[in-house]
């Protein structure tokens, strides 16, 4: 239900200005899985092409649980349907990939272990027997790929008639989708989601480089909510895999709730508590309180999606594989300390002061810091040469600058880059 907000400006709480601050609870979970909004992102929809049949299926179920408090934006599938066909192909198409790129490591590997071999003069029928044991381990892997993919997509199709996963979200959706907004309407709209991309403020400016007006859709799927929430006068639960800034509220580096300014709106517009969940944490969340049960293997299934989607974009180009590869070249050619400044950022918001650098890395105080972001720069360009990131992979340390040239101020790690280093902190820490 919505709060009572209405406290005086002499007379105010801990939480009366910073709602958004506050952790949800289960009862507060529960009061909005029975009495609120839960609307769905597109991206939500559009993985169901991507999960197995199981984590499909208890993902609708959840959804189906909801009943008359689920509500889908008018905008949501109209992305749904723009994006269809092209998630489809690209999840069909992901075990052949598979299988091609497994095909390209093995001859990697067959050419690393020749060169080895040359190198330390081992006996060809020694070199044989290796290369037969390592083509063995691929064959097997690509064998399984093909199966996998065969099995779980040969029923998928671009035919909405026959296509499994549009004959259950059919039904599932019935009656509970948003109408447009009227051109007017829709218009203003538009003019406001791209002002706010110019503007960096939430949500959507994180797509400001899709084409057109593109950028706007989220703001379009954020203004229809607050529209229905506002006639409803309720709570609001968004499920969506999109983990970027522009959404949520991020402290070092991870996500711990909607973002202020957002929370603040659909309060300002008539509704209630905005709470926001991935998919993974709503199955989780949702199974107990609406009294569902869970195969094994969803939830994991699901948190696989998420975190594939989160490496191809959220991290800037990185993987963790790249990111991990990167610090073991930069410690290999002793440049440890460049990690260790980096993950500090990390765990600082990002940025690294030139003084705790110093601390870092033992300098003297007079020692310069030029020329100290060259071996991460030259390393990230021989990953680039070796097809470990993108063209488009973004800088993982920059020098910062207070008052213009002169000495760096200290080091900044990219944002998209943050919950990255420090996940791979996390994992080195267990």
């Amino acid at each position: 239900m919505a709060e009572d907000t209405t406290a005086g400006a002499d007379n105010r709480g801990l939480f009366d200005d910073f709602g958004a601050f506050r952790t949800p609870t289960t009862d507060d979970f529960t009061s909005v899985l029975t009495h609120g909004l839960v609307a769905p992102d597109a991206n939500v929809l559009l993985n169901l092409y991507r999960y197995t049949e199981q984590a499909r299926g208890d993902l609708l179920r959840a959804l189906g649980a909801v009943e008359d408090r689920l509500w889908v934006p008018h905008q949501v599938l109209v992305e749904f349907w723009r994006n269809r066909e092209s998630t489809l192909s690209d999840a069909r198409s992901s075990g052949a990939q598979a299988a091609e790129d497994m095909a390209g490591h093995a001859d990697q590997a067959e050419r690393t272990l020749r060169t080895w071999a040359n190198r330390v003069a081992l006996p060809e029928e020694e070199t044989d027997r290796l290369r037969s044991q390592l083509n063995e381990v691929f064959d097997d892997v690509q064998e399984a790929i093909v199966k996998v993919g065969e099995g779980e997509w040969q029923n998928i199709t671009h035919d909405t008639s026959s296509d499994p996963v549009i004959a259950e979200l059919e039904p599932a959706l019935d009656g509970r989708v948003g109408a447009p907004l009227d051109p007017r309407d829709h218009d203003k709209a538009i003019a406001e989601g791209m002002r706010r991309v110019e503007k960096r403020l939430p949500p959507g400016y994180m797509d400001k480089t899709k084409e057109g007006v593109g950028a706007a859709a989220d703001y379009l799927v954020w203004e229809q909510i607050l529209r229905e929430a506002g006639r409803r006068q309720c709570d609001v639960l968004f499920v969506t895999a999109d983990v970027k800034e522009d959404w949520w509220r991020k402290e070092q580096g991870f996500n711990r709730g909607p973002r202020p300014e957002l929370t603040e709106e659909l309060r300002t517009r008539g509704g209630g508590r905005l709470f926001m969940l991935t998919p993974k944490q709503f199955l989780e969340i949702a199974a107990p309180i609406l009294e569902f049960g869970l195969r094994e293997g969803s939830v994991e299934d699901i948190e696989r999606v998420e975190r594939i989607g989160t490496e191809d974009g959220t991290y800037g180009g990185w993987t963790t594989d790249a990111l991990q590869e990167l610090f073991d070249r930069l410690t290999y050619e002793n440049y440890a300390d460049r990690v260790a400044v980096i993950k500090y950022a990390a765990e600082m918001d990002g940025v690294a002061d030139a003084k705790s650098v110093y601390d870092i890395c033992h300098y003297p105080d007079g020692r310069s810091l030029k020329g100290f972001t060259k071996p991460v720069t030259r390393i990230t360009g021989l990953l680039r040469n070796l097809g470990k990131i993108p063209e488009s992979a973004v800088q993982v340390l920059k020098a910062e600058y207070d008052a213009g040239p002169g000495r760096a101020s200290g080091f900044s790690v990219h944002p998209l880059l943050v919950p990255l280093v420090n996940e791979l902190g996390d994992e080195d820490e267990s």
